[in-house]
């Protein structure tokens, strides 16, 4: 017998619901940490108050996958460069019994694992709402806020918002991902009361949905929308906030798609994918061949970045380097990104063309344009690289031209070389890059399965599908 979406459901919530004996372990923790947080802090007589924020402290989270996040407020008059230069020192001298990491995204931060769970201390300002000094401030806030308003019913359906968003990869507001922030699932569930509801309207999501507690769904005006954000949801806390901006566009419509899916054919694969089952070389290499073009893997060491660093500048480099190889004819169809985050990372490309004829036809102006086509005449008739014409095609000048590139390859080394060519090479990659490039194609692809995680990267690439589009049984 076909499952239904509230059988699916209610066995989710079984498996992601936290325990008393897990609630109990964290509890112990972050009192444990909060305590040592506290005393690191008063003995270096720095002022703060700390307190626990997060999915943990609105009772959203997950069971086996909690994070703690311990939160110092500090006065408003502190300045950030006491953050870095003695606040965060401080307290890592203070856990040295843990190893200790610095993380960055709006401002530093650390993290470390205490019994498998992973704990941020992070830093922030003690303001009044609306007088916020860092993009932190808010939490507490939001915590308020979460605390006040999540029913248990609620703080279920949230949870199985999360574990949704989770299992389709679109969880997580970190570069990387670009997804879902957990308030911001927190606060769709407070919108709309329940997953199905939330799936059901998001289902007809148009671009530019505006969402705000309180309020009917809206739209935003395209005079007034940002072209890079789909969806806007109000922060509870901060009317002048969008919840949803860091979500990009791609990441979006996924949720949109795959909740479309989920009432049709429902399962527990939208909440736990399959774990990534080890291919074998010949499997590769069917893949590659009967995607029909030239799969390419463009590779390069770096030095030891934050990831939210790394991946942006990926990213950047990722889209330069796309949108140079459409304006010299290669036609890349599609792109990935994989990286280990700590010396190693490549970009997959699946183009229709990795070689071109050493010939190119360049149009030219109307011959009834009577200074641009001068212009175009003296520029062409007697250049080195011109190899045939000019001549007059209906009402155009036509002229042939020698390519001075002709493979992918030569493109991407003479674009690291060559600014004449317009690649943005992000400054943290940029020597690097230049030194340790390699750019292999087809099988020679096969040449990097053994680095971690490279070969499911791969497979999801050459698959184009995601894991949770699947055929209905019959």
């Amino acid at each position: 017998m076909p499952q239904t979406p509230e059988i699916v459901l209610q066995q989710v919530a079984k498996k992601i619901v936290p325990g008393d004996r897990e609630r109990e372990k964290m509890a112990r923790l972050s009192l444990m940490i909060r305590r040592q947080a506290e005393d690191i802090l008063a003995n270096s007589q720095i002022e703060a108050t700390v307190s626990l924020q997060g999915s943990f402290a609105r009772d959203t989270w997950i069971s086996g996958e909690a994070d703690l996040d311990i939160f110092a407020r500090f006065p408003p008059a502190m300045e950030r460069e006491e953050w870095v230069e003695r606040v965060l020192p401080n307290i890592r001298k203070g856990l040295s019994q843990y190893r200790v990491m610095e993380r960055y995204a709006e401002h530093p931060f650390l993290e470390f694992h205490v019994e498998d769970v992973r704990v941020n201390i992070v830093p922030c300002y003690d303001v009044k709402p609306g007088e916020w000094k860092s993009a932190t401030d808010r939490t507490p806030y939001h915590t308020e806020f979460m605390q006040k308003h999540l029913t248990p019913e609620l703080r279920l359906e949230a949870r199985l918002l999360k574990k949704f968003t989770k299992g389709i990869g679109t969880y997580g507001a970190e570069i990387k991902i670009g997804g879902f922030s957990g308030m911001l699932i927190d606060t769709l569930i407070l919108y709309y009361q329940s997953l199905m509801e939330t799936l059901r309207h998001a289902s007809s999501w148009t671009k530019g949905t505006l969402l705000e507690i309180g309020k009917s769904e809206g739209v935003v005006s395209p005079k007034n929308r940002d072209p890079n954000v789909d969806l806007v949801v109000i922060d509870p806390v901060d009317p002048n906030r969008n919840l949803a901006a860091a979500v990009r566009p791609d990441i979006l419509w996924s949720f949109v798609a795959a909740g479309r899916q989920f009432p049709r054919n429902p399962g527990l694969w939208y909440f736990f994918p399959p774990e990534f089952k080890p291919k074998t070389r010949q499997q590769f290499a069917k893949r590659i061949e009967d995607t029909g073009r030239n799969v390419l893997a463009i590779t390069f060491r770096h030095p030891l970045l934050v990831p939210d660093v790394l991946w942006g500048q990926l990213m950047k480099l990722e889209r330069s380097l796309l949108d140079i190889m459409s304006r010299e004819d290669f036609n890349p169809h599609r792109s990935a990104l994989w990286s280990d985050e700590n010396k190693e990372s490549a970009i997959l490309v699946e183009a229709e063309r990795t070689t071109l004829q050493e010939v190119r036809l360049q149009k030219g102006p109307p011959v009834s344009k009577g200074e641009d086509s001068q212009s175009f005449l003296e520029k062409h008739l007697s250049a080195r690289d011109t190899l045939r014409g000019p001549w007059i095609e209906g009402d155009r000048w036509m002229v042939e031209k020698k390519r001075k590139i002709s493979s992918i390859q030569e493109l991407v080394k003479a674009s690291l070389r060559e600014e004449a060519h317009g690649l943005s090479i992000p400054k943290q990659l940029g020597e690097s890059l230049r030194k340790s490039v390699t750019v292999l194609q087809d099988r020679e692809v096969l040449s990097m399965l053994s680095r971690k995680g490279f070969d499911k990267s791969l497979w999801e690439f050459l698959e184009a599908k995601p894991s949770w589009l699947k055929t209905r049984p019959p």
